[in-house]
């Protein structure tokens, strides 16, 4: 094991060459001990300055267990940098690596020592989960870079005049890359929450519009396995969320509950509202629940309780992932299960006050003058020009365009639109980048908003989708489609 390994150890460990001289201390030893570590001190002279009384049996029972069994085993005090002792159970044994030492002769000694105390236990055990994430991070990302030159130049290939078979191997080249692709990305996600380094951005969010996103978003495999969905009650409820991060933990949590419902079931996702300021988000299937010993394990990583022998893809992250993003934002997620009756997942967040959804709602209340006004984010001239004249012939509506999204929360408050309409590419911004803004705004995080999009790509939608927009419209625009889903929200905003 190299010095760097010896570094992620929540032990103390030193080696000593075979005459008995300190050659190397890891980063534990080094944080508890101090400058007593002097690389080249004798055996003896360290020993006597961290555990005395281990010193004292150097001549006897060390070297004699050594001698027998190859090693020494005890509890030792070490004496820490600010003077105060702690016990520790200790091992020294044979380094039997080669060496220039004679022939039979050790090349050397290992000692490891390890806390008794519970708190230092602790605080070790957090030590190696904060080395082992960022270890995971890192090389998450190391490996991101040949992964997209493995998928970029299969497209490349898939472009090309094939044969059938060759076709066939370049589609399972693809598929397996875009699931490793998927699996970085929640490992990495998994390894910046559990660090700390995830940024949320939280704000006011209209919770039902995210749970009606995801529900939308699934229905081609809910349809494809015959679930029916239900979505209650028909109220709105606000809380103060990440609403990117909302919706990825509700796409985990209902996603599997159509992955692994029962064929022909149904799918059940309630917002309850309680008295105290919180909110509950259940996401229920009738399919064939869970083992009451197996719930523990449940948001382990990559544990998927057998779930990879039924065939249903899924890379055991989506739980863990989803309870460390519920965490961060100050909720919590626990799960039920009934074996032949279904499993129930409980979000629990904090909800906005009664009074502060009061005057959330009164800010962009649409019985205003200004509730039939809609606002344009867009650069393009043709494009302002094609959606002020379809709105205005066929709803009758006010429509406002600025043509740069730093503009955009300026004109929000000063025309408090009923809904906004922004390209998916501005000279100063991207459509994900001006979502999180708007989203962050009390006023306009609650107005929905349609996304305009060259890009037919369905991973590029879900993006937009996640980050705050309530449709995707693909361009060229559908004119007659795009003014009735425009029509549609103004309706709903008049109830």
């Amino acid at each position: 094991m190299s010095g760097d390994l010896f570094d992620l150890l929540g032990d103390i460990a030193l080696r000593f060459d075979a005459t008995g001289h300190l050659t190397y201390a890891n980063l534990m030893a080094t944080e508890l001990l101090g400058d007593r570590l002097t690389l080249g001190a004798p055996w003896r002279d360290f020993m006597s300055q961290v555990a005395p009384r281990l010193a004292e049996g150097l001549p006897g029972s060390v070297p004699t267990a050594i001698a027998k069994q190859g090693h020494w085993r005890g509890r030792v005090k070490l004496i820490d940098a600010a003077g105060h002792g702690e016990v520790f159970m200790g091992t020294i044994a044979v380094d039997n690596r080669v060496g220039d030492a004679p022939s039979g002769t050790p090349s050397g000694y290992f000692a490891i020592f390890r806390t008794l105390g519970e708190a230092r236990r602790r605080e070790h055990a957090e030590r190696e989960l904060a080395y082992r994430d960022e270890f995971v991070a890192r090389l998450g990302h190391e490996l991101r870079t040949p992964l997209n030159a493995v998928l970029g130049f299969a497209q490349l290939l898939e472009l090309e005049e094939l044969e059938r078979d060759q076709r066939d191997g370049i589609e399972r080249i693809l598929t397996a890359g875009r699931h490793m692709q998927a699996l970085l990305d929640d490992v990495l996600d998994l390894a910046r929450v559990r660090t700390g380094g995830v940024d949320l951005d939280v704000g006011p969010v209209r919770v039902l519009e995210v749970v009606r996103g995801v529900v939308d978003l699934i229905q081609p495999l809910a349809d494809k396995r015959g679930i029916r969905r239900y979505v209650q009650p028909a109220d709105d409820v606000v809380a103060l969320l990440d609403r990117r991060r909302l919706w990825q933990v509700l796409l985990n949590l209902i996603g599997n509950a159509v992955k692994y419902g029962r064929e022909g079931g149904t799918l059940r996702v309630g917002v309850i509202a309680k008295e105290n300021d919180r909110l509950l988000i259940e996401v229920a299937d009738d399919g064939p629940g869970i083992e009451p010993e197996q719930l523990d394990r449940l948001f382990r990583p990559f544990e998927r309780l057998g779930a990879e022998r039924t065939g249903v893809e899924g890379t055991g992250l989506g739980l863990a992932l989803s309870l460390a993003l519920t965490t961060a934002m100050g909720g919590s997620l626990s799960a039920s299960s009934r074996l032949g009756a279904g499993s129930t997942f409980t979000l629990e967040l904090e909800a906005v006050a009664s009074g502060g959804l009061a005057e959330l709602s009164a800010e962009a209340s649409p019985d205003s003058p200004a509730s039939a006004v809609v606002l344009h984010i867009g650069a393009d001239p043709a494009a302002q020009a094609l959606v002020a004249q379809a709105l205005r012939s066929r709803l009758s509506a006010e429509v406002v365009s600025v043509s740069r999204a730093a503009h955009a929360l300026d004109a929000v408050h000063r025309k408090q639109p009923a809904v906004i309409v922004l390209d998916a590419d501005l000279p100063d911004a991207v459509g994900t980048e001006l979502l999180h803004r708007l989203g962050s705004d009390p006023l306009s995080a609650l107005l929905p908003k349609i996304v305009l999009s060259e890009d037919s790509d369905p991973r590029v939608h879900l993006r937009l989708r996640a980050a705050g927009a309530h449709q995707v419209a693909q361009l060229p625009l559908d004119v007659r489609a795009f003014v009735d889903a425009v029509g549609d929200l103004l309706r709903r905003r008049s109830l």
